[in-house]
């Protein structure tokens, strides 16, 4: 009976045994198609979760933050020439390679001198181009932690007209749910808010974690330090000024009694003599003397024991700024006796934090070139590189390479290793020498 169903079914044994084997082989799929988790907890918290959705910045509202940031910046000597410091090691000199045979890539240099001659003016015309607008955005990423901006294309949309860059304070982002992608908006002066693009804008957070896109400013936890810096500081001019002015002792023996000169005109006159000495006392300056009365006897006298060593406080304050930039003392100007090994240690760690930075400006030149490029329907696609740093122990790294060229080569020579995988591990070491 079985049998004649399977037949009306078109479902014979040989055709069922082979669908089974084929169900056994087929590949068990456990991977969701959608998420199953959630980025935030069902329970609205007050502290992060708005009534409208935005992910809030963290911290102190960056439109009231960014503004002291900027003042650290550019008034505090230590903080100028660490951000300094970290924009120069970012900006090398930038250059791009291009796909494709000759004449597309004579073409597409011919599109991009013209890009770069237009997408970017900064603040002076001699001021243009990608490289200009990195260097913006290796600034603007030092101070702010984030850097902003969006295209704008020309009218019949054929060209980028130019790059706009845009205060990263005034950014929000919502969280789709569904996508998860983090959706653009601005705050404008009105309040309202404003839906960006994003396939026309652009945003770079230093440091940002996944679920805050804003970034991390490294001047975040310089306030305190640098509060306790600049009162120290004054503290310190003030004690030095007052060292110029030393404290001084004064003994006074009365002069004797005139004959007949009565008991009130006698208190008069030492009450006169004290106070022409007071007034010259709060009159005197670092380079004057003073006139005193022959019953007057003048001593300097200054603290006893050991001085307060401003020195040590102040290294003591300093380092704080040196580690909340993430810099080496000397990058700063400061040289606290460290060997040059470890100097170069510290340079070289420099460098590499460097190269993370810069891998967000040669995302934004790649990104405007190639969005260039497609407007102009050229099949080129462009890549742009910084420049590499010089290294401080360039000798030994040349050494180590040959060493490590002649081991590869050997071990080729006696079959322990393919011609390709000793070929991929030069090009590997190549590119970090």
């Amino acid at each position: 009976m079985l049998r004649r169903i399977r037949e009306w079914l078109g479902m014979d044994s040989e055709t069922q045994s082979a669908a089974i084997a084929r169900a056994r082989w087929l590949p068990r799929m456990d991977l969701p198609a959608t998420p199953l988790s959630k980025p935030f907890t069902d329970e609205r918290l007050p502290f992060w979760e708005r009534e409208d959705g935005l992910i809030p910045p963290p911290g102190v509202d960056p439109r009231a933050l960014f503004p002291l940031l900027r003042d650290l910046r550019d008034y505090i000597p230590d903080v100028s020439a660490g951000v300094w410091a970290w924009v120069r090691l970012c900006a090398t000199p930038m250059a791009r390679t291009l796909s494709g045979n000759e004449a597309d890539r004579d073409e597409a240099n011919e599109i991009l001198n013209e890009l770069d001659a237009r997408v970017y003016g900064g603040f002076r015309e001699q001021e243009r181009g990608v490289e200009s607008l990195t260097r913006a955005l290796f600034l603007s990423a030092f101070t702010y932690g984030a850097f902003c901006g969006e295209i704008v294309l020309t009218e019949n949309r054929r060209r980028i007209d130019r790059f706009i860059v845009i205060d990263p304070a005034t950014i929000r982002f919502r969280l789709d749910p569904v996508s998860r992608r983090h959706v653009p908006y601005q705050i404008q002066p009105g309040g309202g808010l404003t839906a960006l693009n994003p396939a026309s804008f652009y945003y770079y957070g230093l440091d940002a974690d996944g679920l805050s896109p804003y970034g991390r400013s490294p001047l975040l936890s310089l306030p305190l330090v640098i509060k306790l810096q600049q009162q120290m500081i004054r503290d310190m001019a003030k004690a030095q000024r007052n060292a110029g002015y030393p404290t001084i002792h004064f003994k006074i023996k009365p002069a004797p009694r005139e004959r007949g000169e009565s008991l009130n005109d006698y208190h008069e006159r030492l009450q006169t003599e004290m106070d022409a000495l007071r007034g010259e006392i709060e009159c005197k300056q670092s380079d004057s003397n003073l006139l005193t009365y022959d019953n007057v006897e003048v001593q300097y006298i200054g603290p006893g024991g050991r001085g307060l060593q401003w020195t040590e406080s102040m290294q003591a304050v300093s380092e704080q700024v040196v580690s909340a930039l993430h810099l080496a003392p000397f990058m700063i100007g400061r040289n606290w006796g460290t060997t040059e090994s470890w100097g170069a240690a510290q340079y070289q760690l420099v460098v590499n934090n460097a190269r993370t930075v810069q891998e967000g400006g040669r995302q934004l030149a790649g990104w405007l070139m190639n969005l260039e490029l497609a407007l102009h329907g050229s099949p080129v696609r462009a890549e742009t590189h910084f420049a590499p740093h010089h290294h401080v122990d360039l000798t030994q790294r040349a050494k180590a390479f040959e060493a490590f060229s002649r081991a590869l080569v050997s071990l080729r020579d006696n079959g322990l290793l393919a011609p390709d995988a000793a070929q991929s591990r030069v090009d590997a070491i190549m590119r970090f020498m």
